[in-house]
């Protein structure tokens, strides 16, 4: 402490002014280098009238072992100020942040203050003097907490009614009444009729406290926070009591800011009891005695004056947004790529949304993805990197899901090792589903710590919420799978619906119901559309995958944002499996509701077999080489072709005892 007291005399023996703009910033690199708050410096700088609010913060987060020590604060105090040097700082000296906070309560205590002063300044700080003050003594002991707790509704007196009595008596039971010294008293630190939120009369102060640190890193915390504090108690037990100002015209702006002000603080590792957001919460009244302990005022109106002021500070300095960088860092420093958790297609910690429409296996396809990468086998022709996968379900039945998880492997018929088992977790929720936005935090709980690859929701409009046509709405929506996998470091990929109307019309980005955001935000895009074949096709395919049921022919398109987009590929659904065709047929196919697949499916389309064949020969025979081969893309741009190009290539594959076509060649048998 008296370390730390020698440098802060030396540092404001110095003006600011005196000091050129680089020995302003080696006072910052100094103070920084010896674990001090950006707060002291700030508060230094703020004589000069060259300061600018915001600037000490960005220029402290710039420095990183700069080598400039607090001896070089003390030179400029003996070269600019008028301080004499008592013992020089040894460089192994220590100065903790600690001691500044203590000694910023230290500047609020008052030396002999009595019990009875520490309520007279509390209620003189946090009410008006007509104000109604609700406050509690009776209590009871509850035996299964082991603890008192407060019973009644409490008792209502004006301010200047409890000022005057203490001032008179300076004894806090003849404000109050008969107080237990081993429960202690309650106070609402809101003026209030009663004990209820309706009878709350000013919107003025949220009770913070946390029992996951100890005292003293609550103190630490909540003084480095700048939060502008009323009132800091101390409680008797394990926490202290800090009301922060929030100044709420209302009730519902009171519970924004509470809401606020509780996230920010978690953020910093401060978890305030959900609770304490009421406005007619009680807390601790300073003076009274706790089993033992005084129930002490640390400190009033400390930190940041308003809430206005706390948040143009946090805006301007204790933002979360990462620094500004040169192009220089591109070069010198390059971020290192992660690696791929499907070659070609997604990398470790970014987002891929899965869309198509209800006949598509959509689920089927992702657990599918999720057992190659638990079992670290190829995924539609893409090697996964193996690894821990968590399946988030909330729209099957787990009997059924877990169906679909057997299924696959039997499809590929291959045993499950003992690592992809322990590789492969999945969460159930179908009937527990809720929002994203209270749902993200829970998913970041539980996989904080588990290493996934990959985190997988299936699907999002179980938890979606809100307007899916709004842009802003799923912007947000789509920035908490940022924080998932931010905080997780596990990719994110989720299912998400074709719009109702016709996919054959869009793009592959915009087939997806609702905002386009949705996929304009991913970082790989998988679409599933189906695909419309004329019924000789239908039959053909059927016997060529050897199948009694009718297999769903389905067109892939992946548009990627890490990697090249690749071309479409074809494929049939046959439960639980996604197959790649070989067999060329579904290449002559057209999306549904496109104008080609329209065409097919019209009842004018009555074209005979025989037709059709004789415009394959006429075509065929126009363009045919002297080797017997001609080009597919020369047959139907030939003169005597009168129909599309998809209708002309399922015209060709529909004769395979007479053409085959390979490559984009046709021969003719």
């Amino acid at each position: 402490m008296d370390d730390l007291k020698n440098l802060q005399n030396a540092l404001y023996s110095i003006k600011p002014s005196d000091l050129t703009y680089e020995e302003w910033l080696n006072v910052g690199m100094a103070l920084k280098d010896e674990g001090l708050s950006v707060n002291l410096w700030d508060d230094w700088s703020r004589s000069d009238s060259r300061y600018e609010y915001g600037v000490c913060a960005n220029k402290w987060r710039s420095f990183s072992g700069s080598g400039v020590g607090v001896g070089t604060i003390f030179h400029y105090a003996e070269a600019y100020g008028d301080w004499s040097r008592g013992r020089d700082l040894d460089w192994d000296d220590g100065i903790y942040e600690s001691d500044y906070y203590h000694e910023v309560l230290d500047t609020e205590k008052k030396p002999d203050e009595q019990p009875w002063e520490m309520t007279l300044r509390y209620i003189e700080t946090m009410y008006q003097p007509d104000e109604p003050v609700n406050f509690v003594v009776n209590s009871e002991f509850q035996e299964k907490r082991g603890k008192w707790t407060p019973i009644g509704n409490g008792a209502v007196r004006k301010a200047k009614d409890i000022i005057k009595d203490l001032k008179k008596y300076k004894d806090l039971e003849y404000a109050f009444g008969t107080i237990n010294a081993e429960a202690g008293a309650w106070i609402r630190h809101n003026p209030s009729t009663g004990s209820r939120d309706e009878n709350v009369v000013r919107f003025d102060h949220v009770l913070v406290e946390s029992d996951n640190l100890s005292i003293e890193e609550q103190k630490k915390l909540l003084i480095n926070l700048k939060l502008p504090i009323s009132a800091l108690i101390e409680s008797g037990g394990k926490s202290v009591h800090a009301l922060v100002k929030v100044q709420a015209k209302d009730a519902q702006e009171y519970d924004q800011r509470a809401k606020f002000l509780f996230d920010y603080l978690s953020k910093h590792s401060f978890v305030v009891d959900s609770a304490n957001k009421n406005p007619a919460r009680l807390s601790r009244l300073p003076g009274a005695m706790r089993d033992g302990n005084l129930q002490k005022l640390l400190a009033t109106t400390i930190g940041c004056a308003s809430w206005d002021e706390w948040i143009d500070h946090i805006n301007g300095v204790d933002d979360d947004l990462p620094e500004i960088k040169s192009a220089r860092d591109m070069f010198d420093n390059p971020t290192p790529e992660p690696p791929a958790i499907i070659e070609g297609v997604l990398r470790k910690g970014a987002k891929m949304i899965c869309t198509g429409d209800s006949k598509s296996g959509k689920t089927c396809l992702l657990t599918n993805l999720a057992i190659c990468i638990a079992e670290g086998w190829d995924w539609l022709d893409h090697k996964c990197m193996q690894g821990k996968v968590l399946y988030i379900n909330m729209e099957v039945m787990q009997s059924d899901f877990e169906i679909r998880y057997r299924s696959v492997y039997k499809a590929y018929e291959k045993p499950a090792t003992e690592q992809g088992k322990n590789n492969f977790e999945y969460w159930n929720l179908r009937g527990k589903a809720e929002t994203l936005e209270k749902l993200a935090p829970k998913i970041i709980r539980r996989c904080r710590s588990k290493d996934y690859l990959a985190i997988i929701v299936d699907p999002i409009y179980k938890v979606q919420g809100g307007d899916e046509n709004s842009a802003e709405a799923i912007g947000k929506f789509c920035a908490l799978f940022d924080k998932i996998a931010e905080e997780t470091g596990a990719s994110m990929i989720y299912v998400h619906h074709h719009a109702k109307g016709a996919s054959g019309t869009k793009k592959a980005m915009d087939r997806g119901s609702g905002s386009g955001v949705f996929s304009r935000d991913a970082d790989a895009i998988i679409d599933f559309s189906g695909l419309v074949l004329d019924s000789n096709a239908k039959e053909l395919l059927r016997v060529l995958v050897n199948t009694e049921d009718e297999p769903i022919p389905l067109r892939m398109e992946m548009v990627l944002r890490s990697f090249r987009s690749p071309a479409p590929v074809n494929m049939f659904f046959e439960f639980p499996l996604h197959v790649i065709d070989t067999t060329g047929l579904l290449e002559s196919a057209a999306i549904e509701g496109s104008g080609e697949a329209n065409r097919m499916q019209s009842p004018n389309n009555q074209r005979s077999d025989a037709d059709k064949k004789g415009i394959v020969d006429e075509c065929f025979d126009a363009v045919v080489k002297p080797d017997g081969t001609a080009k597919l893309a020369d047959m139907y741009n030939s003169p005597v072709c009168n129909v599309g190009r998809d209708t002309f290539k399922r015209y060709v594959l529909k004769f395979p005892e007479d053409y085959v076509l390979k490559d984009g060649v046709v021969r003719k048998l």
